[in-house]
């Protein structure tokens, strides 16, 4: 799953953009319960936590694979319902500023940004 995620970020790292370690805290997050996969052979992943009221979707990663195949949005609507389910009424999540298809995507499927702070863009959406 790390090889996936760290792929998926790849292109962005090859077009000079300084990112975290997307992949970093794996480990913890599956310990935790808080990482989903889509696809025996996974196509796309998703980490996120809740502590009602609050979700925070950590990160959304697709194969290159299945790029365009919509896997992206099964996850988010995953996300999105299971928050619900667990008692949260608001997802909160940060995206890098210097992507703003990312920005653009999220604001289009309900988030607002509420604050920058350096390379990240906050966002929240209620549920």
């Amino acid at each position: 799953m790390a090889g996936l995620i760290d792929a998926a970020y790849q292109p962005y790292r090859d077009c000079g953009l300084v990112l975290p370690d997307v992949s970093g805290g794996l480990d913890e997050a599956i310990a935790a319960g808080q990482v989903w996969v889509i696809g025996e052979v996974p196509l796309g992943v998703l980490m996120m936590a809740t502590t009602p009221p609050d979700a925070h979707l950590m990160n959304i990663a697709v194969s290159a694979a299945a790029k365009g195949q919509g896997i992206g949005g099964q996850l988010i609507r995953f996300a999105l319902d299971h928050a619900r389910a667990t008692g949260c009424s608001r997802m909160a999540l940060a995206t890098h500023k210097d992507i703003p298809e990312n920005v653009a995507l999220y604001e289009h499927l309900g988030w607002q940004v509420t604050a920058r702070d350096g390379m990240k863009v906050l966002m929240s959406r209620d549920l």
